[in-house]
C-alpha cells in the first residue's frame, strides 16, 4: 500500500492534547545546529546518556530525556488520564509535531518487534490501514487513521511511528501533520528524534514502562 521514495515516506498523525505544556525556545542553536551529526563522535542517535557525541547540540532536560531543541520548538508535556504523571512529549515546531515516548526495555532488546503485532492490530480495529515498512530508523509503521476534530469533522490521516533501542531503554516516535511531509520539516523532527538522549536510570522496571519524564529545571506547570 505504502512506498518509500528517496527518503523516507514521512507520516503522521492524529490529534494530541497536552494537559501541561512548557516552551523550550532556546536562544542558542539554530534548526541547523540540530542537524549536526554523528560525523563528530561516529555515533549514530537517538543517544544513550553515556555516549553523549560533543556535536554542540542545546538540549533540554526532561528527565528520562534530553531533547535536542532549536529556537521556535515547543515541548508539550502529555499527562495520564489521571494526570498523576507525564506520558510523553510532543515536540511542536510551527505546522509540525512528533510525540516522544521513553521506554524501559529488555536488556536483550526486541521491544518494537514485540509492540508492532498490537499497534497495528489497534490502528486496523480503528478503521484504520498500516503497513510494515523499511525507512530511516529500521522497520517503521506507516498508514492512515480516522480521526474527528473538535469541530466534529471526519478525515482521515496519515501515520508514521518509529523506534530506537538502546541499552535497557526503546525510544518511540510519532510524526504528525507538516512532519509528516517529505523534506525539511521531516527532516527537522528527525534530527531532533536522532540528538536526542535517553537517561535510562538503574531503578528496576518492566518492559515498556515509562521512564520517568519531568519537566525541565526551573520550569512549572502551565495553567489548566
Amino acid at each position: 500500500m505504502f512506498k518509500r521514495k528517496a527518503r523516507a515516506e514521512k507520516a503522521a498523525a492524529a490529534e494530541a492534547t497536552a494537559e501541561e505544556s512548557t516552551a523550550a525556545d532556546s536562544n542558542a542553536a539554530p534548526d541547523a545546529a540540530v542537524a549536526a551529526t554523528s560525523a563528530v563522535s561516529g555515533a549514530v542517535g537517538p543517544y544513550d546518556v553515556s555516549d553523549v557525541p560533543d556535536n554542540g547540540v542545546v538540549r533540554v532536560d526532561v528527565g528520562a530525556m534530553r531533547i535536542a531543541t532549536f529556537p521556535g520548538l515547543q515541548l508539550s508535556f502529555e499527562t495520564d488520564p489521571t494526570q498523576s504523571r507525564f506520558m510523553s512529549i510532543l515536540a511542536i515546531h510551527q505546522d509540525g509535531a512528533m510525540r516522544m515516548q521513553p521506554l524501559a526495555a529488555p536488556r536483550s532488546g526486541g521491544l518494537w518487534a514485540e509492540m508492532r503485532p498490537a499497534i497495528i492490530a489497534s490502528i486496523k480495529q480503528s478503521g484504520g490501514d498500516v503497513d510494515e515498512v523499511e525507512g530511516e530508523f529500521g522497520i517503521e509503521l506507516l498508514g492512515v487513521v480516522p480521526v474527528v476534530t473538535p469541530e466534529g469533522e471526519n478525515f482521515r490521516q496519515s501515520i508514521r511511528l518509529i523506534a530506537h533501542e538502546g541499552p535497557r531503554w526503546m525510544l518511540h516516535g510519532v510524526f504528525m501533520a507538516a512532519a509528516a511531509d517529505e523534506g525539511g520539516k521531516a527532516e527537522t523532527f528527525e534530527d531532533v528524534f536522532r540528538q536526542t538522549v535517553v537517561v535510562r536510570g538503574d531503578q528496576p522496571m518492566a518492559p515498556g514502562d515509562v521512564l520517568t519524564i519531568t519537566l525541565p529545571p526551573g520550569a512549572t506547570p502551565a495553567a489548566p
